[in-house]
């Protein structure tokens, strides 16, 4: 067992490797003293996004999806499920994947807050770490957004869990990283650190390096030099060209 980037790891002989993935939030919702006001859908769905980014990102498979909920299941905990099945339903595994969890039956809460762990298998084979070659571009997809802007955002500038899975298919993408609260500047650094090699960030680049993606709202990725342009203009969301490896 290992921690990689915010996953934890286990290995399972022969060839198959356990991804456990997690995330939380605490604030966001309906209820009366939630500092930032959503419906319980848009926190279930963008709760479960970040777990499933990070995990997705190394190449595996959901299995199954654990949700904590500190709210009553009539009707809060209802509406954010329904949000965590909308995050899983581009992944098409309606059939082959276990949503369980729990919810705060005994005291009544005025507060919204939520955990979600999501585990995943692979094949070692897939694994993506540690593939990042010297001279590949650090690039960023999307905008870091958070909190209000991301329920104003409404789909235009950050990533998604349908435009992740088309960026898994490009091989000439060698590592995805979704950004974080600590911001652009320290996951390039985490990227270059799990890959063994070191990195360069851009100046006057036109994004903030430093703000929270709050709930995963952009990535990135590693690509050859030779498919940037490329990649750039098959995006429908914003691209910042942050660094190179080296």
């Amino acid at each position: 067992m290992f921690k990689f980037r915010d996953l934890t790891v286990i290995d399972i002989p022969p060839n198959h490797r356990m991804i456990i993935a997690c995330d939380s939030s605490g604030g966001i919702g309906n209820k009366k003293h939630d500092v930032v006001q959503a419906e319980p859908e848009t926190l279930g769905y963008f709760t479960a996004h970040v777990a499933l980014m990070e995990l997705l990102a190394t190449g595996a498979t959901p299995l199954t999806v654990v949700n904590t909920l500190g709210v009553e299941m009539e009707d809060s905990g209802v509406r954010i499920i329904e949000g965590i099945q909308k995050a899983l339903e581009p992944l098409n595994l309606k059939e082959d994947i276990v949503v369980t969890g729990s919810t705060e039956e005994n005291i009544p809460v005025s507060q919204t807050s939520m955990g979600i762990t999501i585990i995943g298998m692979m094949e070692k084979s897939r694994w993506r770490a540690q593939k990042v070659e010297k001279g590949d571009l650090a690039v960023v997809l999307g905008i870091p957004k958070v909190g209000q802007e991301v329920l104003e955002d409404e789909g235009r500038e950050i990533m998604s869990i349908p435009l992740l899975l088309e960026l898994l298919k490009k091989k000439s993408i060698h590592d995805i990283l979704p950004v974080g609260s600590k911001g652009i500047a320290y996951e390039v650094g985490q990227m270059a650190e799990s890959n063994g090699i070191g990195y360069n960030l851009y100046e006057h680049v036109g994004i903030d390096l430093n703000k929270s993606a709050g709930p995963a709202t952009c990535v990135i990725v590693a690509v050859n030099q030779e498919n940037y342009e490329a990649l750039k203009e098959s995006m429908p969301i914003p691209v910042h060209l942050v660094g190179s490896f080296t």
